[in-house]
């Protein structure tokens, strides 16, 4: 439980992967999908679920693609 930081929904690339981080309740979740768009579409749903305003994407990162991804 995370009593001190408010419903929030983040996205956040990891690893070639993205992680939206939901808070909502003092409770943290987290998801991971191998798509931004996704990732994206469900963070947005979560906002509206939790009556959160909207945030533009997250950016992609810069850098080389990684193994076994196209560039």
């Amino acid at each position: 439980m995370i009593t001190s930081e408010p419903d929030s929904v983040r996205v956040k690339a990891v690893n070639g992967q993205w992680i939206v981080r939901v808070v909502d309740g003092g409770r943290l979740t987290q998801q991971m999908f191998d798509i931004h768009e996704q990732a994206e579409s469900f963070a947005e749903e979560e906002r509206l679920r939790l009556g959160l305003p909207g945030e533009p994407p997250a950016e992609e990162p810069w850098g080389p693609p990684q193994s076994g991804q196209a560039g």
